[in-house]
């Protein structure tokens, strides 16, 4: 009874893994590609709006992040009374989000429909990796969700950067950067048919829905007893608030160069800020997250995660003390490490901690709160980074946010390794012990 969904967790990896996993990861995939789509046409939307660095970074950036803050919370609540059934309202509200902003003619009405399609997105990075892990299988629930996370939020980045490099010189800066950003659109009206075809997941059915009719009808597993499972909050408090807060120091440190790298720290090294964004991808990030696909299951989510801020902290401080004065071949080749390093680690494995940990029950509200402490890194990196730049300069800037990863890597190394392990055994079920 320790584990009733042994039979579903020691299965080995399936065409049903692969296509949920695929559809698990467009969500990540619009993310990646409207926040860096947003930071390639910043200076078009910039002279489009007539709104300075900090006017159009709140724009563009604060109010997505704000819909992404109140998408988690609300759909972070409500995936405890299904998965399935909130599985495709958010996809629609990236669609309508990303959609309308070919057609604003204010600054109030970009950052209006920026929230919706941030309230969508936040919806789903709760949602999707939540589902992906309940439909995994134990051995390969890593490789899994490092594809649904971190390497799509990448693919996501290069899609939307193709699409600049591909307007940007043959329009009208007015209709480039609008068609940029709606085309967004594309990839969440996909997936919304497609979520709705898939069963709800096995743990939801036995956890929380307690129905093993349901559970054999649709899995064909047989579960002569439902457990009955209580949250014991005294047990996770202090883990919830660490794995939160790796999210939180991640993303202040690495949405700097989402948000920033294409146009100022390009400008400052003397590269084009779409050929900038385009190398980082393909040589350093993309990269970076396949390794961590072949390597988080075997050496473990804290060791690859550590490593990564840690290598991530140490790069950018070089490029800090040495790049900046140095050739643009030195530079590129300083914050190709930190992405690098960041996407081996926390870049692919950050969002884990808040579904991997957790029982079923809770792991909604979870998976919502680590998702808010990133956004909350990403709001202060909007806030305070535009002002820290113009008032200390990019040097002083950079090196800050490398002190930030090392602290990244001190917390990581107090979290527990969810490796290899059932999510049941996360699961505080009456009447027995604590495995």
């Amino acid at each position: 009874m320790k584990n009733p969904l042994k039979e579903w967790d020691e299965q080995g990896l399936s065409a049903f893994h692969i296509k949920t996993t695929l559809v698990a990861s467009a969500g990540t995939f619009v993310d990646g590609y409207d926040l860096t789509a947003g930071s390639l046409v910043f200076p078009l939307i910039e002279k489009s709006l007539g709104q300075g660095l900090v006017g159009s970074s709140e724009i563009l950036f604060l109010s997505i992040i704000l819909g992404n803050f109140l998408g988690a919370i609300i759909f972070g609540y409500l995936a405890r009374h299904g998965r399935k059934k909130f599985y495709g309202i958010d996809a629609m509200l990236m669609s309508l989000g990303a959609f309308a902003q070919a057609f604003i003619s204010t600054p109030l009405q970009l950052a209006v429909v920026r929230f919706l399609l941030g309230l969508g997105i936040g919806a789903d990075y709760v949602l999707s990796p939540l589902v992906n892990a309940e439909y995994a299988n134990r051995k390969d629930r890593g490789k899994l969700m490092a594809i649904s996370g971190g390497l799509m939020w990448n693919v996501g980045a290069l899609g939307s950067t193709l699409m600049t490099l591909a307007v940007a010189n043959s329009l009208p800066p007015d209709l480039a950067w609008r068609i940029v950003l709606a085309s967004g659109a594309i990839p969440a009206l996909i997936v919304i048919y497609a979520r709705r075809k898939f069963p709800e997941t096995p743990r939801y059915m036995l956890y929380i829905k307690k129905d093993p009719k349901e559970l054999q009808e649709k899995y064909g597993i047989k579960v002569d007893q439902t457990p009955n499972v209580k949250v014991e909050w005294s047990k996770i408090w202090l883990t919830l608030l660490l794995a939160a807060l790796t999210w939180y120091i991640f993303d202040i440190a690495a949405y700097a160069g989402v948000f920033f790298g294409p146009n100022v720290i390009a400008q400052s090294i003397g590269v084009n800020g779409i050929i900038f964004e385009l190398i980082v991808l393909l040589a350093f990030a993309i990269p970076g997250n396949v390794i961590s696909f072949f390597t988080n299951d075997k050496l473990g989510r804290k060791f690859v995660q550590a490593v990564g801020f840690t290598g991530m902290g140490i790069a950018t401080i070089l490029f800090a003390l040495y790049g900046l004065k140095s050739t643009a071949l030195v530079a590129l080749s300083l914050l190709g490490l930190s992405n690098i390093m960041s996407q081996i680690g926390p870049g692919t494995v950050v969002g884990f901690w808040g579904i991997e940990l957790f029982p079923t029950l809770i792991r909604g509200v979870t998976s919502a709160i680590t998702v808010m402490a990133g956004r909350t890194g990403v709001i202060t990196t909007t806030l305070l980074v535009p002002i820290i730049l113009q008032s200390q300069g990019l040097q002083f800037t950079m090196i800050l946010l490398g002190v930030i990863s090392l602290m990244g890597a001190l917390v990581t190394m107090f979290l527990k390794e969810p490796k290899h392990k059932s999510l049941d055994e996360f699961e505080y079920i009456e009447g027995e012990m604590e495995m």
